[in-house]
């Protein structure tokens, strides 16, 4: 079996703490290199490209240009996903590993820097040939609230667009800004819970199907909004990649998505997955 991506938490230690963001009692740690490098030995064969993404802030890392050496080793694909609050320092090294293919960068993070937007827009500028997606999210059906207006307002005014860069938020899936430099947009999201009872059995995800979620910890989970590990498939330091596929949830998942039929209670209460119907 082969997946697109897998996400792989290298932290999940973050420096800011988003209201839209999940809350768990997981301990908070860094993933040593010479276990994220089993991870690359054990995921080569199915896949090539990783998200370094599901919870914490990647830039965190406290040997992030290693960990990237590895994934050039190890001819990886690379893409992260970043509050963009230290973009500035770490633009460097990013700029020095050819595994990096993409930034993505939330721009509704909640945090109290003044220059915030503009560090961010100045550090993208010193991002060389790595394409950068600028991530909002918007009420329902895709309406710009009070905030991502701000946000907008502000791209505009730093890439001095025009005021019908807004009309194509509202239509346009991914709006480029610039040679490389993208808006992508998604409507806000509840993250799923594990204890609501739920009779929605029905439908579709690509978790287990085309990717699956290493957390920070090594377990092995069907996708990135399953941050607290309650769907644990086994474990990346301890089992190999068959065991973890030949789970039986693993397998009831798969085969349960590939036939409409949502199994897991984690799953029956997530809203992604109307995404798909």
């Amino acid at each position: 079996m082969k997946f697109t991506k897998i996400y792989v938490e290298i932290t999940n230690i973050c420096n800011l703490n988003c209201s839209f963001c999940s809350k768990d009692n997981r301990p908070k740690e860094e993933m040593s290199l010479e276990n994220f490098e089993l991870i690359l030995k054990k995921i080569k064969n199915y896949t090539k490209s990783i998200y370094l993404h599901v919870k914490g802030e990647p830039l965190l890392y406290s040997k992030l240009d290693d960990l990237l050496t590895l994934c050039d080793q190890y001819n990886m694909k690379v893409k992260i996903t970043t509050n963009g609050t230290l973009l500035k320092d770490k633009y460097q090294i990013l700029n020095a590993h050819p595994s990096l293919k993409q930034v993505n960068v939330s721009l509704h993070s909640e945090n109290n820097t003044k220059n915030y937007f503009e560090e961010v827009f100045d550090a993208s500028n010193r991002l060389k040939n790595i394409p950068i997606i600028y991530r909002i999210w918007l009420l329902d059906d895709y309406k710009l609230d009070v905030l991502s207006t701000r946000i907008v307002d502000k791209i505009i005014d730093y890439y001095k667009l025009d005021n019908s860069f807004k009309e194509k938020i509202l239509k346009d899936k991914n709006i480029k800004i610039r040679d490389n430099l993208y808006l992508d947009k998604d409507n806000y999201f509840k993250w799923p819970n594990e204890t609501k009872t739920s009779n929605n059995k029905t439908g579709t995800c690509f978790g287990t199907r085309s990717h699956i979620a290493i957390l920070v910890n090594g377990d092995v989970v069907p996708c990135c909004l399953d941050s607290k590990g309650v769907l644990k498939l086994g474990n990346i330091f301890k089992d190999d990649m068959i065991d973890i596929l030949n789970n039986q949830l693993f397998k009831d998942i798969n085969n349960g998505f590939k036939n409409h039929k949502v199994i897991a209670s984690l799953c029956q209460n997530c809203e992604f997955k109307n995404k798909f119907h």
